[in-house]
Order: structure tokens, then C-alpha cells, then sequence
């Protein structure tokens, strides 16, 4: 439990830092889903 929770803290903290150095990106949303086993064109469906 505790593990899951630091390492998403840790996702969450680096995704921050990409979006503070190269600003929101259109394939930002997409991410955090093919990180999660989706496929990329999930959302779409």
C-alpha cells in the first residue's frame, strides 16, 4: 500500500515537472493512460 502511494506521488511529481519545462502538451491527457496499460485511443472509443 504505502509503496503504490510514493511511486504515484513520484509519477505524479515528475509529469509536473515536464509540464513546467515544456508547458501543457495536447498528448499530456494520453499519458497517465498508457502509463495505466490503456491504449493509447482508449478515450476515444
Amino acid at each position: 500500500g504505502g509503496e503504490v502511494e510514493r511511486i504515484l506521488r513520484m509519477v505524479d511529481g515528475v509529469l509536473l515537472i515536464v509540464d513546467a519545462f515544456d508547458g501543457p502538451m495536447p498528448s499530456d491527457a494520453v499519458r497517465p493512460q498508457e502509463g495505466a496499460g490503456a491504449a493509447p485511443d482508449a478515450h476515444r472509443r
